[in-house]
């Protein structure tokens, strides 16, 4: 891959770990921070109705799966940078192959070339 190609890649990489970093820590001030008594508007969690706790429950995983989903993001983004400085980026991880130009356009931390992928989620190896 060219210099410029690269060049391209790592700052489209780097904006996107921006946009995912702030939404993560909005997200997380406005969604995690808030406690079980402060939804439910309660001096007492032990006066809660136990199907009013399951719904505050239910949603504080909720939240805390989103948040863990982002952080796999930037976790990607991060690894896809590193192969950038490696000189390894843009190269399938099983086959060593060129992973397709569409491809790290539509998916810019993408490990592996389609044909790998694929064949990595049929096996059950990937996502």
């Amino acid at each position: 891959m060219r210099k410029r190609e690269l060049d391209k890649f790592e700052k489209l990489l780097l904006e996107l770990k921006k946009e995912l970093v702030e939404e993560l820590e909005k997200f997380e001030r406005e969604s995690l921070s808030i406690n079980v008594r402060e939804r439910l508007g309660q001096v007492s969690a032990f006066r809660t109705h136990p199907a009013d706790m399951s719904s505050v429950t239910d949603e504080q995983e909720r939240s805390i799966t989103i948040a863990e989903h982002q952080r796999m993001f930037i976790d990607a983004i991060d690894a896809a940078l590193f192969r950038i400085i490696q000189g390894t980026y843009g190269k399938c991880l099983v086959c060593g192959e060129a992973i397709e130009n569409e491809r790290l356009k539509a998916i810019p931390y993408a490990e592996n070339c389609l044909n790998c992928q694929e064949k990595l989620e049929k096996n059950g190896l990937a996502v």
